[in-house]
């Protein structure tokens, strides 16, 4: 300032000589110069015009000033020395390559002051880099009057302007801080969406914290510091907030209770969604566990303020609750009886709950409710706490349950069992021949063992809050103990299929068995005459070999699934060396890999292999053969008529020729 005013001292002093000399001038030069020669920053349009003239230079565009804009701004009668002041009297060009940066303060003191007391002024005097400054809200030399449609401050680019720096990129303190991106939960709001239909009363980011004084909600002064902000509301919903200030949680919070909700701990604070919009934390279905239970399911607030603590539940437990979480537009919500922001307690006579007005309120869809009506339901006496009744029945109905379901389970066993050993029996009578020798029925008790094992520890552990898991818990099963079962376990299924693979190469059984579960082309057209049969397309019943297309089928993914799941298991087991010799991307594929793999087994067993071992309407209630390894020889001759007369039937005559004497069922019990 103190420059600038010398200026103009020097200048009045001499305006006569200077008056003459550009009378001259004028008087002998060509049309155009003299609109030239009273631009003062003529000088500077001269060099910075062009970005060629700043070649080599870091973000040489910055450099460039555009006449046209700069003219048209609400500094374009300024002289570039009364920003710059740098810059006055300078006549060597070209002048310092760094100049003082602008201060704005020199005619925008008041702005200043309250920019001073920012958050943005508060992170830039720490050194943070990215905080803004009057030119990241304002532009430089293309500021615009904020009535201006065009200028980055005008209300409707306010929020593209905020969205800048808290926009989808996030926005980093100087320490690495991230902070929230408010400006795509703004845009999704009722806020930011009537903001972009053009609607000139909406909100935008500066009506609720400030313009040059936005605070943080930790300061009292701030617009969007709880005690303020139903009053920062207010400024457009008036009614709500009068409402608010009256109700119990405005009192509290004005009482200084901090966790007492405002608007914001009900609607949100830049997301904020119609109450009918099905995503809004407001809307009935999600009402009362997102919003009103937040505090009132919170058991840390319900004890600190001795409130009650089955409010949430017992709303939930109860017919308004089921209709309002499955999207009934007429079910009764927190709201409905306790409005929206004018909530109090019973004991206030204002209350819509209070005695006097309880019948009023439950009118509003019960037009015949009466005293005795509106005393039928409340949460206190849905509570098993306060209603004792509630509790004797529930707990008379579980033990009822407990020994009526227990009997008919009882009595089905009963049944089942002696269907079992019936079965059992009648095998016993009848000739049977070995279908698994010991060999095999060991592995495959052990792979039943192992698998069953595998399946329990696996998804124990991707499932830690089911009910089942938690009474592995009880039982001593914790993390630890469930990894190494886990492990023993997975080693065991290896061992189990080395066992195997060594079986299959060694024993003359074992090979004949491997070449028998080989698929061919006829596994396919059998399962097409299966299906045919079945559907009652076809009287041909299909007969199999030793193996049918389900059990080859069956084999061949078991073998599959244990490679996968070993592979992956090692990576799982040991990520270390893994991503010694592998991408490091190998362990999460390994552990996606895993789980669902584990999901596609078991899920196989249980709709598949139980279906054909158990639940088939002829073998039901269960084959015997995983256990004695024996198949009846009317079984084989039905289903296996190609593998018994191959098999089975040919070793029988070769025994008959070297015993003659032996009996039939002795050969084929053999």
């Amino acid at each position: 300032m103190t420059t600038l005013k010398t200026i103009r001292v020097v200048l009045t002093r001499h305006c006569v000589v200077l008056g003459s000399v550009v009378s001259l001038l004028l008087a002998i030069s060509p049309p155009g110069w003299a609109q030239e020669a009273s631009d003062p920053n003529q000088a500077c349009y001269d060099c910075h015009a062009e970005a060629s003239m700043f070649e080599g230079l870091k973000d040489a565009q910055k450099l460039v000033i555009d006449k046209a804009v700069f003219g048209s701004s609400v500094h374009g009668s300024f002289g570039c020395a009364d920003c710059h002041q740098d810059l006055a009297g300078v006549t060597d060009f070209p002048h310092a390559e760094e100049l003082a940066p602008v201060n704005c303060a020199t005619c925008h003191e008041q702005v200043q002051t309250q920019f001073e007391t920012s958050l943005h002024f508060y992170a830039k005097e720490r050194g943070n880099n990215r905080a803004p400054g009057c030119a990241s809200c304002h532009g430089a030399h293309d500021i615009l009057p904020a009535a201006d449609p065009k200028a980055k401050s005008h209300k409707t680019n306010i929020p593209a302007m905020c969205a800048s720096c808290h926009g989808q990129a996030g926005l980093l303190t100087d320490q690495l801080v991230r902070l929230e991106m408010t400006a795509g939960s703004y845009a999704e709001s009722v806020h930011g969406r009537a903001s972009r239909r053009g609607v000139e009363t909406a909100a935008v980011c500066t009506d609720c914290h400030g313009v040059h004084d936005l605070k943080g909600p930790a300061d009292p002064s701030s617009s969007v510091n709880p005690q303020n902000v139903s009053k920062t509301c207010g400024t457009c919903h008036t009614e709500e907030q009068r409402a608010y200030d009256r109700s119990i949680h405005g009192r509290a919070l004005k009482a200084g209770i901090a966790d007492s909700p405002t608007c914001n701990n009900c609607h949100g604070e830049h997301l904020i969604l119609s109450s009918k919009d099905p995503n809004a934390r407001t809307s009935a279905a999600r009402q009362a566990q997102e919003t009103c239970g937040t505090c009132h399911s919170d058991s840390r607030i319900t004890a600190k303020y001795g409130l009650a603590d089955y409010v949430v539940d017992t709303y939930i437990d109860s017919y308004h609750g089921w209709a309002a979480m499955s999207n009934s537009a007429d079910a009764a919500t927190c709201v409905d009886c306790h409005t929206p922001h004018w909530v109090l307690p019973a004991r206030d006579p204002a209350s819509t709950i209070h005695a006097d007005n309880v019948v009023e309120t439950c009118k509003q869809c019960h037009e015949d409710a009466s005293a005795e009506f509106a005393r039928s339901y409340t949460h206190k006496t849905a509570s098993i706490a306060a209603n004792p009744i509630v509790g004797w029945v529930r707990d008379m109905y579980w033990i009822l349950i407990a020994v009526v379901v227990g009997g008919m389970i009882l009595h089905n066993l009963v049944i089942l069992v002696y269907y079992l050993v019936e079965k059992r029996r009648a095998e016993l009578q009848g000739r049977t021949f070995v279908r698994l020798d010991r060999s095999q029925l060991i592995q495959h008790m052990l792979l039943a063992i192992t698998f069953i094992g595998l399946v329990i520890t696996g998804f124990a552990l991707r499932f830690p809050e089911a009910w089942w898991v938690g009474q592995l818990g009880r039982m001593g099963m914790t993390e630890n103990v469930r990894s190494t079962v886990h492990r023993v376990l997975a080693s065991g299924l290896l061992f189990v299929g080395v066992w195997h693979m060594m079986y299959v190469i060694a024993t003359k059984r074992g090979r004949s068995d491997i070449v028998s579960m080989v698929p061919r082309w006829r596994d396919v057209t059998d399962f097409i005459g299966q299906m045919k049969f079945h559907l009652w397309r076809s009287n041909e019943e299909v007969y199999f070999g030793r193996y049918d297309y389900t059990q080859k089928a069956e084999y061949w993914a078991l073998v599959w699934g244990t490679i996968v799941m070993a592979l992956t298991g090692f990576v799982l087991w040991f990520p270390g060396k893994a991503v010694q010799l592998l991408p490091s991307w190998i362990v999460q594929v390994s552990q996606t890999v895993h789980y669902y793999e584990a999901w596609l087994a078991t899920l196989a067993i249980l709709v598949w292999h139980f279906f054909f071992t158990m639940f088939h309407p002829k073998e039901y209630p269960m084959s015997w053969t995983w256990i004695t390894g024996r198949m009846s020889v009317d079984t084989a001759r039905h289903h296996h008529p190609e593998w018994y007369q191959r098999e089975v039937a040919s070793a029988a005559h070769e025994q008959k020729e070297t015993h003659p004497k032996a009996g039939d069922q002795g050969q084929e019990k053999s």
